[in-house]
């Protein structure tokens, strides 16, 4: 999962994450990954617009958006 998360950061693209929050809540997200601080994820996320930190752990599957082979 490292690889789309520096995928995401080093060429300003998104990605769609799905992920578990605190409370135990499943969420599918179209994000770009803004900053990685060790474990934390800092995400700019498209739909609803808005500013999210997650745990890397936290995260359950990564791929890239329709269209997209990575190829950037």
């Amino acid at each position: 999962m490292t690889r789309f998360f520096r995928y995401s950061l080093e060429h300003n693209r998104p990605i769609r994450l799905m992920y578990m929050d605190g409370e135990g809540k499943l969420h599918q997200v179209s994000a770009v990954v803004e900053k990685m601080e060790g474990e934390t994820l800092h995400l700019y996320v498209m739909r609803p617009i808005q500013r999210i930190q997650i745990q890397t752990g936290d995260v359950l599957s990564c791929d890239y958006m329709k269209n997209d082979e990575g190829m950037a």
